[in-house]
């Protein structure tokens, strides 16, 4: 039983993902974050990051184009659909 448990924890750890930046292993909180949960959950940005890389990413982003930062925060704008546009004009010709 004592053979099962460490074999299944060797495999385990030979799935652990590597940061492809500064080659750490992830922590498994990090591995938890960028694991997809289900069809609702959006997957994580930078998934091949561990969690200090993605942190030292997004300071690096905020510092080199701070306004940019800004504009998604408010969100994008939608672009605007023309006046009197259905799904049903798609069948018009």
């Amino acid at each position: 039983m004592r053979r099962g448990a460490e074999q299944q924890n060797y495999q385990r750890e030979a799935r652990r993902p590597v940061c492809t930046d500064c080659g750490a292993e992830f922590t498994d909180e990090r591995w938890k974050a960028i694991e997809r949960v289900g069809w609702g959950v959006p997957p994580e940005s930078r998934p091949s990051l561990c969690g200090d890389c993605d942190q030292r990413f997004v300071t690096d982003i905020h510092q080199a184009w701070p306004q940019e930062h800004r504009h998604q925060e408010q969100g994008q704008d939608l672009p605007e659909q023309k006046a009197g546009s259905t799904w049903l004009s798609r069948f018009r010709r």
